[in-house]
């Protein structure tokens, strides 16, 4: 087993941080309103009777899993953990003596059916794929050695169908072959787990199947996948394999969870290379990608009902916290920030904990609007968008490249990993109700003082940031990382600023000048609601934030007024974040 490769972000001590505000807030809706409400015995049924009435009904407990587990672990709630166990022991009772855990019928693992496309048996590895990585969670954060023994069962029969039966991917599943491939990431986690080195093999054995074409003589990069090919050679997602946003982004994941025990360069590059195609070209300025579920062609960012499918949301903060993890650059830092203040929260009700399968630009949400209309009566957006959320303290703070860093300024305490030479903890107490104040205080919590750099994030769009210690004012220069390095004593504060002015922002489709107002990390909203009012609902609206911006539009002066984006349309009334005609 090769050693692993060094990790340049390790986050805060998820079972000892605690948040308040905005961000906690929004994370307790997602456990009291979701994980806990969550009908556990619907999303089991495919697999207590098989076959299930959905081909791709069995990805939910996995997703579930994985949520509830992250959650958890920040939360400690004896609730969730009844949940967890019950649901763990039910989902390994059903797998069958050959290890098989899906929901088909015998005769159509795997894809041996005769159904073809999107709705056909080929989402059978999908589903353990997914089964696999919400047990996974669970053991790491359990020790659940069960857990673990079904994960290996499982994947030493696909081992068999893939490996040695040289059952084709790209047959035994849609978008190219893209869906099943994405097993990779459980069986990379598998491999760091166990060090079997048969799970290693499995995962060479997935790269090469993105190359698999019908005819070798003349295969294009449109026949097949060639997904590694591609985006070391081109760089362009919308240019690699059918385009798919979930799927592709959901093997790149895989890819860099493969990457930690096998650090192959091409791995890394490929992943920078989508990502940086996906930042620069695909991104909408509420931190998500897809139109339709499709990557779009340069530049083409069009603002309606299908944008930003809520698993493309999710796996595109997979993949940017795993490029922060291993290479500890800002700018990973910068896109998780987007992402969950906008595309992540927004795609959560904070009425009902509900979420929405698409969070367009201008429109309504349709919170539950896919779930209705499938049986079981779950999307995979419901199930995906709860685990983004779960995810959040991962990223928020830790240690980077060996110095304690705040990368979220989330309110509430912050324990962090950190043993300098004298073996000193730190815990960071950040005060205020960021981000609708942009002025509070950092408290160094330590046990005695200690010499160590503490690292602050700056955020790119925060113009005129300051920190202040001991009447000492910190700037940032070239690095968007303040570093502070001193003798720290128990109770120092550092007085953070951080102007939060509104900000006029192209939206960065070619084919408009629309723009977008944005306050701090936050797109705003014009909400039809609002605007009825005016001002906040009295009744059937959460929070009370709600700001003013007035600007010249079509040569006229108007005041706009405007709630966050993750705020807007949760009654599922009509918002528009992108304007057109301002000055």
């Amino acid at each position: 087993m090769k050693a692993p490769i060094n990790i340049a972000f390790e986050s805060a001590d998820l079972s000892k941080t605690e948040y308040r505000g905005w961000i906690a807030e929004r994370m307790d809706i997602n456990v009291e309103k979701r994980l806990l409400q969550l009908d556990l015995d619907m999303i089991l049924d495919p697999f207590i009777n098989r076959p299930g009435k959905q081909w791709w009904a069995g990805e939910h407990v996995g997703k579930y899993l994985h949520a509830a587990t992250h959650a958890w672990w920040f939360t400690g709630d004896d609730r969730l953990k009844v949940r967890m166990d019950s649901t763990v022991s039910k989902l390994i009772d059903t797998q069958l003596p050959n290890g098989y855990l899906g929901t088909y019928k015998e005769a159509d693992q795997f894809g041996q059916g005769d159904g073809i496309g999107w709705d056909g048996p080929v989402w059978d590895v999908w589903t353990h794929k997914y089964n696999l990585i919400g047990l996974l969670t669970y053991y790491k954060a359990t020790d659940h050695k069960p857990a673990l023994d079904s994960c290996r069962r499982a994947a030493d029969l696909m081992y068999e169908n893939f490996v040695v039966n040289k059952r084709s991917f790209r047959l035994a599943s849609s978008h190219q072959g893209m869906a099943s491939t994405s097993v990779l990431e459980p069986i990379a986690r598998l491999y760091q787990l166990t060090g079997e080195p048969r799970y290693l093999e499995f995962c060479h054995v997935i790269i090469d199947a993105w190359e698999d074409e019908s005819n070798p003589e003349t295969w294009t990069y449109e026949d097949g996948c060639h997904l590694l090919t591609s985006l070391l050679e081109r760089g362009d997602v919308s240019r690699t394999a059918n385009r798919k946003a979930y799927e592709m982004l959901s093997n790149l994941v895989g890819l860099l969870e493969l990457y930690r025990v096998d650090p192959d360069e091409r791995y890394m590059t490929a992943c920078r290379n989508a990502w940086n195609d996906i930042a620069t070209k695909r991104l909408y300025i509420t931190g998500t990608a897809s139109n339709h579920e499709h990557f779009q062609p340069d530049y083409r960012l069009p603002p309606g009902q299908t944008v930003g499918e809520g698993c493309v949301t999710v796996t595109w903060l997979q993949l940017t916290r795993h490029l922060l993890e291993l290479t500890g650059e800002v700018q990973y830092a910068d896109e998780l920030e987007r992402t969950t203040y906008n595309a992540l929260l927004a795609a959560q009700s904070p009425l009902t904990g509900e979420v929405t399968y698409f969070s367009p630009l201008n429109g309504h949400k349709a919170y539950n609007g896919h779930d209705a209309k499938m049986t079981p009566a779950i999307s995979c957006c419901s199930s995906s968008i709860p685990r983004g959320i779960a995810m959040i303290p991962t990223f928020a703070s830790g240690v980077l490249n060996g110095k304690p860093a705040l990368l979220q300024y989330i309110p509430g305490k912050h324990v962090l990993n950190y043993c300098g030479g004298d073996n000193t903890n730190v815990v960071l107490q950040v005060s205020g109700d960021y981000p609708q104040s942009g002025e509070f205080e950092v408290e160094v919590g330590l046990e005695h003082p200690a010499r160590f750099p503490l690292l602050l994030r700056v955020p790119a769009w925060a113009t005129g940031f300051e920190a202040t210690l001991d009447g000492e004012t910190h700037t940032p220069s070239r690095s968007r990382l303040l570093e502070i390095e001193r003798l720290w004593s128990p109770g120092d504060k550092i007085s953070l600023k951080i102007p939060l002015d509104i900000r006029v922002i192209p939206d960065g489709d070619k084919t408009t000048d629309s723009v977008a107002f944005v306050r701090g990390p936050q797109v705003l909203a014009a909400d039809t609601a609002i605007d009825a009012g005016p001002g906040i609902p009295q009744s059937d609206w959460w929070g009370d934030a709600i700001y003013s911006r007035v600007v010249q539009q079509n040569g006229i002066e108007k005041t706009f007024q405007l709630v966050t984006f993750a705020d807007a349309g949760q009654n599922k009334e009509d918002y528009s974040v992108l304007h057109e005609g301002i000055a």
